[in-house]
């Protein structure tokens, strides 16, 4: 897919992505994270400040803008240990209206040419079972499972 870049975000993009990360992860841990406790966007910020306590300039975190064009479509977010010869996909996220066309596997593929170069053997990445598409995009793209959580409601 052609005309499909990835950018380094600067600090505004950051700040407004970040701002955005916290709403959309809060709201996935109030689907899949059955705890009691801490609200799930107070975890959600601290658990994101934590991965990241210098924002965009964290070592070793790149953090993108997706570009169709010059129209942001999305995000990426990745963490690259070199020694270790392993990467780990925190988040792609692909806007609603650009999904399932094809951009999702384009980004990858962009993302895996950008690993190859830095000599990057492992490319790993969590999925919640809820999320079926991703799920789906992952596995036609030649991703294992590595190991599965489980959960079983009592009551």
């Amino acid at each position: 897919m052609k005309n499909i870049s990835l950018r380094k975000m600067n600090e505004e993009e950051f700040r407004l992505y970040f701002k955005n990360k916290i709403e959309r992860y809060s709201d996935v841990l109030s689907e899949n994270v059955h705890e009691e406790g801490e609200i799930p966007s107070s975890k959600a910020r601290k658990q994101l400040n934590n991965l990241l306590p210098e924002g965009r300039k964290t070592p070793n975190h790149y953090l993108f803008n997706i570009y169709k064009d010059e129209q942001t479509i999305g995000f990426v977010w990745i963490k690259v240990e070199v020694e270790k010869k392993s990467a780990f996909l925190y988040e792609i996220f692909i806007l609603e209206e650009y999904r399932a066309k094809g951009f999702g596997t384009a980004v990858i593929n962009i993302i895996e040419d950008w690993l190859k170069e830095k000599e990057i053997n492992y490319f790993k990445l969590h999925v919640f079972g809820n999320n079926t598409g991703a799920y789906k995009l992952y596995e036609r793209l030649g991703f294992g499972i590595a190991g599965i959580n489980m959960l079983k409601s009592i009551y």
